[in-house]
């Protein structure tokens, strides 16, 4: 019982440094804070620096379990997830999973919050897209462009969710009912209620 009695005090000092509920993210948030306040304004830019990668990486968790499992006879490799700083072109969240059926291949790369989202109004541009070949379709209420031509084996379907995520479904050796079949296991809507 005096053990326990001796320990109190410590407890209680812990519980004050590492309040319930905090992370990464708001362990950095906190110092940032404080290092702003105390007038220390490198040190509180490379703590929300840091906050803002622990945020990216946390989008990036709930993103990558959006992406599909494979289709029947297709096989999906391991989800990769990268959450760049916005020192590195405006930063971003990107996360891709490759499937493989023989030598047919096909990936879904999901991106945000980066720089590729201020371009992404050009790939639903009809002058645009009648100029590089590309098609508009609607799949599963999504309004997507596909770009497959005639007698190639590879091509790619993009998409826009919310104005906030361009997914794009890339095929090489596959037929473009391959790649619809990718944007129709897609959950759009549960992508773009994630926020």
């Amino acid at each position: 019982m005096k053990s326990v009695l001796r320990l109190l005090p410590a407890l209680a000092l812990a519980a004050t440094v590492s309040p319930l509920g905090a992370d990464d993210a708001t362990d950095n948030i906190d110092a940032a804070k404080a290092a702003y306040e105390a007038g220390n304004y490198s040190e509180a830019l490379t703590a929300l620096d840091t906050a803002n990668q622990f945020i990216r990486q946390k989008k990036a968790e709930g993103v990558v379990k959006l992406l599909p499992d494979a289709p029947k006879g297709w096989e999906a490799g391991e989800p990769e997830s990268e959450a760049a700083a916005s020192s590195l072109l405006g930063g971003g969240v990107t996360v891709k999973r490759t499937y493989t059926r023989e030598s047919s291949n096909v990936t879904i790369k999901i991106q945000s919050d980066s720089a590729v989202m201020q371009y992404a109004a050009m790939f639903s541009n009809p002058m645009m897209l009648s100029a590089s070949g590309a098609k508009m379709e609607t799949i599963k209420g999504q309004r997507v462009t596909v770009e497959f031509r005639s007698g190639a084996d590879n091509g790619t379907i993009k998409a826009v969710v919310d104005g906030r995520y361009l997914v794009e479904f890339e095929g090489d050796s596959v037929t473009v009912d391959d790649l619809r079949t990718f944007a129709k296991a897609f959950d759009y809507a549960k992508l773009a209620a994630l926020q």
